[in-house]
């Protein structure tokens, strides 16, 4: 297909799903569509997938692929304190299960730049009652990340629509934010995502 060839559909939708280690390939599809000139008209997402589709909706099509990036370089920096080992020359499958458990040993320790970080104290320290504490990681440093990386006044000036998913904890129901009906802001991307407690 030539890059501006448009399908002859109503409507182009891109939905990506949950799965944190999908996220980045997701940034690839979507930047292999643009590359073809397809720019989607509804963007839906689920918890990363949530976050690339607010990437990608929050900015102008020539910006999307470039955000993206920003997003997936930034982190998955390692967290302060752990070697990244990037020129190391491995040779054997045991030195890349190595490199390979100590950087998730960091990220548990340290977190995601600008993505996560452990609660301190850990919620075992914390008093009863304070559902903000309930999780062993803190995703507030996400809600910067993403007011300096999406454009929510563009989302919700419904040039395309997005929407997210998410359950309601006080239910268990799943619930659906839409630019339709919804104002949309990061704290709707971010209850889509969830981090193991």
């Amino acid at each position: 297909m030539n890059a501006g060839a448009r399908p002859p559909f109503e409507r182009i939708a891109l939905l990506l799903q949950g799965g944190g280690a999908l996220g980045s390939y997701q940034a690839g599809v979507y930047q292999a569509l643009a590359e073809a000139g397809l720019h989607p008209d509804w963007v839906a997402g689920i918890s990363i997938g949530a976050i690339n589709s607010a990437l990608i909706m929050g900015n102008a099509p020539e910006q999307r692929v470039e955000k993206l990036r920003a997003f997936w370089e930034t982190v998955t920096k390692p967290p302060m304190g752990v070697p990244y080992f990037k020129d190391i020359d491995l040779h054997s499958d045991l030195q890349h299960q190595l490199i390979n458990q100590w950087r998730s040993f960091g990220t548990m320790m340290f977190g995601a730049p600008e993505f996560f970080q452990p609660r301190f104290p850990p919620p075992i320290f914390t008093p009863a009652g304070n559902p903000g504490n309930l999780a062993y990681y803190d995703i507030s440093p996400l809600r910067s990340l993403l007011e300096r990386l999406v454009d929510f006044d563009r989302i919700n000036a419904k040039r395309e629509r997005f929407s997210v998913g998410a359950v309601n904890v006080k239910t268990g129901n799943f619930v659906y934010f839409d630019n339709t009906t919804h104002k949309i802001g990061p704290q709707h991307v971010m209850a889509s995502g969830a981090l193991p407690p």
